[in-house]
């Protein structure tokens, strides 16, 4: 059997102590680094996930601001036809009422 003195087991004991600590330290500076990334990625892809949001709902609303500009350029060149119609209706009814009124005034001259 070794025979130590106290120093020395006091001082291996300190040593052996100060080790575990150390290697308990790293362990809990891991966890914490991974914890940290873990985080960070998760942040990331917060982020990331929003954006898409985001730019979804901009594409969304620039197809419906596209449909409404379409569906009013649409309803507004059926109204200008709709009116050169009743335009062109109008003055055909003009023509024929002018018409009959030049024929009605023939007949009582003659």
């Amino acid at each position: 059997m070794v025979d130590l003195s106290y120093e020395e087991l006091k001082n291996l004991l300190k040593a052996e102590i100060k080790s575990e600590l150390e290697a308990e330290a790293e362990a809990e500076q891991d966890i914490e680094f991974k914890e940290k990334e873990i985080n960070d990625q998760k942040q990331y892809n917060k982020q990331i996930n929003y954006n898409v949001l985001t730019q979804k709902q901009y594409q969304g609303q620039s197809t419906d601001n596209e449909l409404d500009s379409e569906n009013e350029a649409e309803a507004e060149s059926k109204t200008k036809a709709a009116n050169k119609v009743n335009v062109k209706n109008e003055a055909d009814s003009k023509s024929k009422a002018s018409a009959e009124i030049e024929k009605d005034k023939d007949k009582k001259i003659f």
